[in-house]
């Protein structure tokens, strides 16, 4: 890994590795996942970052993050489409919360979608961003302004129209991990890639941070 660390390039034959001890999923019980306790899952991403916190990092992000907020907060339509790619590493997920001006509290966030015809179009900037510069879904926390600003969460597809992702440069740590910042300029989210019971941040995904960030 040292020529990936020193390039802070991502090794694309990490997860493919992974894939093959059967672990990814973590806490997930159905799809193909190991449903493992808390303790087996931290115990996991602990051995993970004995030899490097980016692998860790982003295969929290995977699982504890994009995974997990799914597996919660979706309904069994949306489980059952993103879930089993994920859970065999076809398909790779990010979160995005943070932006460049607020950090990740969640009270004060810019991003916004607005409710148009089968869908909403989700405007605005996110930052540190793990794992988005390759992800093939990004969920992404925005205020619907329809809803009294409710933080609800989306799933933008990678490629869609008007969303741009930036690798940041110059980090000192965790280094392969691909931090990016993210760009949505009226980005088309259909109606069903809204997470169904995501419907305000304070229920539910406040508790799914807590867990992944110990």
């Amino acid at each position: 890994m040292i020529p990936h660390i020193n390039a802070t390039t991502w090794p694309d034959w990490v997860f493919p590795q992974i894939k093959k001890m059967n672990v990814n999923g973590l806490m997930i019980k159905e799809f193909g996942a190991p449903g493992l306790s808390t303790l087996e899952a931290g115990s996991i991403i602990y051995e993970m970052a004995k030899i490097d916190g980016s692998v860790a990092m982003s295969f929290l992000v995977q699982n504890c993050l994009g995974m997990a907020v799914v597996d919660a907060l979706g309904d069994d339509t949306q489980r059952a489409k993103y879930l089993p790619g994920l859970i065999q590493f076809d398909q790779s997920i990010s979160f995005g919360l943070t932006e460049p001006t607020n950090g990740s509290d969640a009270s004060n966030l810019q991003t916004t979608a607005k409710r148009v015809e089968g869908g909403f179009r989700v405007s605005g900037q996110k930052r540190w961003i793990g794992n988005a510069t390759f992800a093939d879904y990004i969920i992404v926390w925005a205020r619907n302004e329809e809803e009294n600003n409710k933080v609800q969460g989306f799933l933008i597809t990678k490629g869609s129209a008007g969303l741009r992702t930036e690798k940041m440069e110059g980090k000192l740590a965790c280094r392969m991990t691909q931090n990016t910042d993210v760009f949505m300029d009226n980005v088309f989210v259909p109606t069903n890639m809204r997470l169904t019971k995501a419907t305000d941040f304070q229920n539910g995904t406040n508790a799914l941070l807590r867990t992944s960030r110990i």
